[in-house]
């Protein structure tokens, strides 16, 4: 008997494993061929803002002169007129890309570094799509041993579902579009005032901007995850409050951890949303009851 339990639960778990692996598969596979889009579109988010006060914003000003020429040319009648307006604005597009006054260069140093960015991209993206199975198995399996408040509740488990994915949102915006872009700012005119232009590796520098998205995002999580270890009995409103300056240590070395620089600037910027979150945590046990 205790034979056929076994086979049942290993056979239950390559099933398990088998669609875990082909909605990762699928995920990672369809990616691949939209990943140069997404390596683009991470470049200029990154670098649409870096703008020196010293030095005059003459690409934009070309794109700008562009964007009108075509739109006079979509509007004139004379068709040589249009297409040599048509030819002028590409040229000033081209241009306004060669100049390198707003943003570093993105350069590639090995043939295959591209290729290998693109993989390694879809590879995550297909993690994360198939996350979410993960984390339905492991309560499946888990749920005759959690707390009756949360093992007999499905609505409680799809609220706490719905709130890691949106903090996970939240955190994965607040590093790609507020804190990076900043630190990569702050970074870029300080060695712009040196005279120094920067050369990124592709592989290097988006790799680097999608892990710490990812990091960022799951650090944000740290309410939901305070709340689970009150409601599971692991510890308590109370110890978590007294406890909260050795907390903010542990926060500040985390936050040294998985920041993109050694400097205080972006260990700050990691921090205090940290700190807020921890608060806020606090704020709604008490509010609560727990």
């Amino acid at each position: 008997m205790a034979l056929e339990e076994f086979s049942a639960l290993i056979s239950g778990l390559r099933k398990k494993i088998f669609y875990i692996v082909a909605v990762f598969g699928v995920g990672a596979l369809v990616s691949f061929s939209y990943m140069g889009e997404v390596i683009k579109k991470i470049e200029y988010d990154m670098f649409f803002r870096l703008n020196l006060p010293d030095k005059p914003d003459a690409a934009k000003q070309l794109i700008d002169i562009s964007n009108n020429l075509t739109s006079i040319s979509n509007e004139v009648n004379n068709s040589i007129i249009s297409q040599n307006l048509t030819k002028l604005s590409g040229e000033l597009l081209n241009i306004s890309q060669n100049l390198n006054l707003y943003k570093p260069n993105i350069v590639y140093l090995t043939p295959m570094e591209v290729l290998m960015l693109e993989f390694k991209m879809s590879i995550i993206f297909g993690a994360l799509l198939a996350s979410p199975l993960v984390v339905y198995y492991a309560y499946k399996g888990l749920k005759g041993r959690l707390p009756g408040a949360i093992s007999e509740h499905k609505s409680l488990i799809i609220s706490i579902i719905a709130a890691a994915i949106l903090l996970f949102f939240i955190g994965a915006g607040y590093a790609y579009f507020y804190m990076l872009p900043l630190f990569l700012s702050y970074l870029y005119q300080d060695a712009a005032s040196l005279g120094i232009n920067a050369n990124f590796s592709i592989y290097e520098f988006i790799y680097f901007i999608v892990m710490t998205t990812v990091i960022i995002g799951l650090a944000f999580e740290l309410p939901l995850i305070l709340n689970l270890f009150v409601r599971s009995g692991v510890t308590s409103r109370q110890t978590l409050s007294y406890y909260r300056r050795h907390a903010y240590i542990i926060l500040l070395v985390v936050a040294a951890w998985i920041t993109p620089g050694p400097d205080v600037f972006s260990q700050i910027m990691v921090t205090v949303p940290f700190v807020i979150l921890y608060e806020a945590s606090l704020i709604l046990m008490r509010l609560t009851g727990k």
